[in-house]
C-alpha cells in the first residue's frame, strides 16, 4: 500500500505540472497565434473552447472520425478499432455533438490512460527493477516532459498502448498463472490498438523461461527444485499454460483481418493502406535513415521538412543511443522488448520524403529507454539539469507546433 500511495503521489505531481502547462501553451498559442493555413484565429473569432480544437489534427481527427461514422472510408482501417471504439463510449457521455464531445473524450481517456501509465510505472520500477524511490520519481519525470510526450495528451492511442504493456509487464512479475491469462487478455487489447503489439510477446518469452523454466518452484520447502517438488507432466503443463497466453496477441490481430475480410473483401486491407495511403511499407531498418540524412546534407535547411527531418533524425538516433549505451543496465526481457518495438518500428517508415516521421513519437513506446536515464541520473547529479533543460522547452515548442496545425511526428 506504501507504494501505491506514493506511486499516487508521484504521478500526480508530474502529471498535474506538466498538463498545467500544456494547457497553459494551448491557450497562449491558441489566443496569440495564428494556425497553419487558416486565416484568423480560432480561438479569439468563436470563444476558448475552439482552443482546444487545436489539439483535433492528424490521426487524433482520423480517430474521432472513426468514432463517429466507423469505417465509411477504406483508408481508415490502418487504424485499429479499440480506441475509436472507447473514444466513442465518452462521446456518448458527453452528449455525442460532434466533433467537440469526441475531442474532449479523447482528451479525457488520453490523460487518464496515461495518469495510470505512470502509477504503473512507478510501482513496477519500485517492485520489480529495484530503483529507490528518487531514481522512481525521476523516471516519470524523464517520460513525462519527453519532448514527444505530448502524444499523451492528444488524442492518440499512445496513452492506452502505454498503459496496457506496463501492465502486462507488472502482472508477469508473478508466477500465478492467473496474472498470465489476465496479461494475454490485456494483451488482446494492445493488439486491438495497433499490429506493434505483436512485440508483447517478447516479455511472455522471458519471463516465463525465468519464472517457470529456471526459478524453483513455490513449493513449501524453499529449498526443493521444480523438478524436486512436482512431478514433471504438471511441470510441462504449467509451462505451456503460461505461455498460451502469449498467443492470443496475434490470435487478436488476426480475428481483426478475419473482419476485414469479411467487411472489405481482403483480409489483408490494413497493410495495403498502409502502403498506397498513409506511405509505409517494409523495408529493412536502415534504410530510412540513408533519405533523412541525404535530405539534410544535400537539400537546404531554411525549409520546413529540413527542420522536422532533422528533428526526426535527432530523436530516432537519441533513444537508439540511450538503449546501446544502457543494454547492460536492463534485464533480457526489458532489453529484447525495446530492441522488438525498434526493429518493427523503423522496419516500416515512410516510403518517400520524411522516412522518419513519425518515429520518434513510435520509439518512445520503448519505456525502458527512460529506466536507463533514470539509473543514469544516480551516476550523474547534474543529469537533470541536461534533461530537463533539453526535452521540456522542446516539449512545449512541439506542443505549439501541434496546436497551430503543424506536424510534429
Amino acid at each position: 500500500m506504501g507504494t501505491l500511495r506514493s506511486a499516487w503521489k508521484e504521478a500526480a505531481w508530474a502529471f498535474g505540472l506538466s498538463r498545467l502547462l500544456l494547457l497553459l501553451v494551448t491557450y497562449v498559442g491558441g489566443v496569440l497565434l495564428r494556425p497553419k493555413n487558416m486565416a484568423s484565429i480560432p480561438c479569439v473569432q468563436n470563444g476558448l473552447r475552439f482552443c482546444l480544437l487545436g489539439w483535433y489534427r492528424w490521426d487524433a481527427e482520423a480517430f474521432g472520425r472513426i468514432a463517429h461514422v466507423g469505417y465509411r472510408s477504406i483508408a481508415d482501417v490502418a487504424f485499429f478499432p479499440l480506441w475509436p471504439w472507447l473514444i466513442r463510449l465518452g462521446a456518448a457521455v458527453l452528449g455525442n455533438h460532434f466533433p467537440l464531445s469526441f475531442l474532449l473524450s479523447e482528451l479525457l481517456l488520453s490523460n487518464l490512460f496515461f495518469f495510470g501509465a505512470l502509477i504503473l510505472l512507478y510501482i513496477l520500477a519500485r517492485e520489480s527493477l529495484a530503483c529507490d524511490p528518487l531514481q522512481a520519481r525521476k523516471l516519470l519525470w524523464y517520460l513525462t516532459f519527453y519532448a514527444y510526450a505530448i502524444f499523451f495528451f492528444a488524442g492518440y492511442s499512445e496513452s492506452l498502448f502505454l498503459f496496457l504493456t506496463l501492465a502486462i509487464f507488472l502482472l508477469l512479475q508473478g508466477a500465478a498463472l492467473w496474472r498470465w491469462w489476465l496479461a494475454g487478455l490485456l494483451g488482446c487489447a494492445a493488439a486491438l490498438t495497433r499490429s506493434t503489439a505483436i512485440v508483447l510477446m517478447v516479455p511472455f518469452l522471458f519471463f516465463s523461461v525465468e519464472r517457470f523454466w529456471r526459478a524453483p518452484s513455490l513449493s513449501a520447502d524453499p529449498g526443493a527444485t521444480a523438478l524436486e517438488a512436482v512431478p514433471s507432466w504438471r511441470l510441462w503443463l504449467r509451462r505451456l499454460l503460461a505461455i498460451l497466453p502469449a498467443f492470443l496477441i496475434p490470435a487478436t490481430v488476426a480475428a481483426y483481418m478475419l473482419y476485414l475480410g469479411w467487411r472489405f473483401g481482403d483480409p489483408f486491407v490494413y497493410s495495403r493502406m498502409e502502403r498506397t495511403v498513409w506511405g509505409r511499407q517494409f523495408e529493412w531498418p536502415w534504410v530510412a535513415f540513408g533519405p533523412a540524412l541525404g535530405a539534410l546534407l544535400s537539400g537546404p535547411l531554411h525549409t520546413e521538412m529540413a527542420a522536422r527531418n532533422l528533428m526526426d533524425l535527432l530523436f530516432t538516433l537519441l533513444p537508439l543511443g540511450i538503449l546501446v549505451v544502457g543494454w547492460r543496465q536492463l534485464s533480457a526481457a526489458y532489453r529484447f522488448f525495446s530492441l522488438a518495438l525498434v526493429l518493427f518500428a523503423l522496419c516500416f517508415p515512410l516510403t518517400s520524403g520524411e522516412t522518419l516521421a513519425s518515429q520518434p513519437r513510435y520509439l518512445m513506446m520503448a519505456f525502458p529507454l527512460f529506466l536507463v536515464l533514470a539509473h543514469w541520473s544516480k551516476r550523474f547529479p547534474s543529469f537533470d539539469l541536461v534533461y530537463g533543460g533539453f526535452c521540456a522547452p522542446l516539449f512545449a515548442f512541439n506542443a505549439l507546433l501541434f496546436t497551430l496545425h503543424y506536424w510534429v511526428a
